[in-house]
Formats: structure tokens, sequence, C-alpha cells
């Protein structure tokens, strides 16, 4: 084998075992982020039933990449990612020491958590969006670092020292749902509110619901004074 092609077949080894591990890894997040949520279900289902039968909390999978954690009005839904990813020179995680020391600490699996309201999976209001709460990284070396709002984008950022576990799984879920329980949906003003389409009087008949997400209120045609 030439010198080229023994440098191809190193860095392949290096980067593609490194990559494969941190696959690993991720998925082994998933299912104690998967564990967590069913943990903290059955410790509150059955006390918010007993004081209100009209309120709903659940686990619901939907595939081996996808689970929901559905509180009343709200759903948190958890996504793996089967692809490793690197980062751009300007992330923060790229100038730590911790990678300075081994470039290959920077590759990490990703999990991401969305809030949606729990009406627009339940009508399959597919115009609705959801919003990002937190996206997650794991390296091959189990150390991790989260992205997200209010706490979740400082809580877990100490991506040298910050080594995963059921611990950490269960204080991002109960930040998550913190977040989403005091994220309200907003009445957009009424002079938004005065013109719709007959495409989207259909959709409102259709699927029991104009189409709406937290940030931006009820998603409305544009109002012709506008123009």
């Amino acid at each position: 084998m030439d010198i080229e092609l023994e440098k191809i077949k190193d860095t392949l080894l290096l980067k593609s075992s490194t990559k494969q591990l941190t696959f690993r890894n991720t998925k082994d997040a998933f299912e104690i982020f998967k564990a967590s949520v069913k943990a903290i279900v059955s410790e509150l289902a059955s006390p918010i039933s007993e004081a209100d039968k009209h309120i709903e909390v659940s686990f619901i999978e939907k595939t081996p990449f996808e689970f929901h954690l559905k509180f009343s009005g709200d759903t948190l839904v958890f996504m793996m990612h089967t692809n490793v990813f690197d980062f751009d020179n300007e992330h923060f995680i790229t100038k730590t020491k911790y990678v300075h020391k081994n470039k290959l600490r920077e590759f990490c699996g990703l999990i991401q958590i969305y809030n949606f309201l729990s009406d627009s999976i339940k009508y399959n209001r597919e115009a609705d969006a959801g919003f990002l709460v937190g996206r997650f990284f794991i390296n091959f070396e189990n150390h991790f670092f989260l992205e997200g709002k209010k706490q979740l984008s400082y809580l877990f950022n100490d991506f040298e020292k910050q080594e995963f576990n059921s611990e950490s799984a269960y204080k991002i879920i109960i930040e998550s749902i913190n977040f989403a329980l005091h994220f309200d949906l907003m009445v957009p003003n009424f002079e938004n509110m005065q013109f719709i389409s007959l495409e989207q009087k259909n959709l409102m008949s259709y699927s029991s619901g104009m189409p709406t997400n937290k940030t931006l209120g009820f998603l409305t045609h544009p109002n012709p004074d506008s123009y």
C-alpha cells in the first residue's frame, strides 16, 4: 500500500471509529432520556389525574428515534439525529482546551427537543411549527453540552467536565418542561385577524383550528391594508 493510501486508511479508521462510538453514545443517551421521561410520567400521571381527570400526562413512542412527552396542552418532542456533526471554528467548543488537546472530541451526536402544542399533533395541523427548546450534543467520551432557551442556555455548557448520566437527563427534562409550561400561547392583535383566505377557512374545518404556534399565535392571511 502506498503512502497516500496508508494515510487514507489511518484517517478513515480513526475518524470512522470515533464517529461510530459517538453514534452509540448518542443512542444510549437517547434511551436514558426515554427512561427518565417514563419515570417522570409515572410519578406525575396518577396524582394529576386524581386531581383533574382532564389533564393528561403521557409518554408516546413514535419511532426508534422519536418519542413524545405530553402534558396537557404541551408536548415535548425528542428527536435523535442518526448522523454525527462537527462545528465551525467560531463555535465555543472549538475554542476550549478540551477540544484543542484532541480535535476528535468535537464530533458530536445530536438530540433535539421541540415544544409543540398538543393539538397540533392531535389534529395533524401540518402547518403548525414547533419551537426548539434545546439541542443536546454528546461526543465519543460521553461528554455533553446543551444549547437552549432560558436556563438551558447556561446550565449545561461545561463540555470539558460534564459527563452524561441519568441525573443529567432528569435535569434537562425538568428544565424543558418548566420552559414549555411558562411559554404560553398569546392571542394575536385583532387587526391581524381580520382577514383569512378561503383556503385557511377550509383548513380550519379540516384540522379543527387555524394553523398555530406559540411564537406567532395564529398564522393568518396578510392584511391587504399592509400592502
